[in-house]
């Protein structure tokens, strides 16, 4: 019977990269790693440096071979890395990264926009008034050549009117 140590000496490893998919959600960022046949005890999420997760996971295939990984992911520097929660959920892990949410510099404003600001994260805010801006912008360069086009519409229509209705009036 072999023992413990010769029994580690034999074993041998499938290393392997697990597809990893990110997401962007509302106060937060996932990270969805796909890993077959893992278990949850197979696996570690740890942050073993500022801004970087790394997880690792061995899983035995039969009594002489492991499949293993090991991952290192930078996450956003507006992580709240105290916060991050790993799920396994089928063969898929999940990794929840909440982001610190920018504060809204305090200015002057009326009742209902305070509290929309309130209720809302700020940076839902940020992306509709940005979002609102661009729509601004293109619609600046749209208007003016819209306004020439018009213009040629009418006055070849006022044009086409007079002419027309000029020459049943004569016969």
């Amino acid at each position: 019977m072999e023992t413990k140590v010769e029994e580690a000496l034999n074993l041998s490893y499938d290393d392997f990269e697990p597809f990893c998919k990110w997401t962007r959600e509302e106060g937060h960022d996932k990270l969805e790693v796909h890993l077959q046949d893992f278990k949850m005890e197979h696996m570690s999420v740890q942050i073993q440096e500022p801004g970087v997760v790394t997880i690792t996971g061995e899983s035995p295939l039969d009594d002489t071979r492991r499949s293993r990984f090991r991952k290192q992911i930078r996450i956003p520097k507006d992580s709240k890395t105290d916060e991050i929660q790993a799920n396994l959920y089928g063969d898929v892990l999940h990794v929840v990264v909440p982001r610190k949410t920018p504060a809204l510099p305090a200015t002057k404003s009326c009742t209902k926009t305070s509290t929309i600001t309130a209720s809302m994260p700020s940076n839902y805010l940020f992306g509709l008034i940005k979002s609102a801006i661009s729509r601004l912008e293109m619609n600046t360069m749209l208007a003016l050549p819209v306004a020439g086009v018009l213009a040629m519409v009418v006055a070849f229509v006022g044009y086409a009117y007079k002419y027309c209705h000029c020459g049943d009036a004569e016969s």
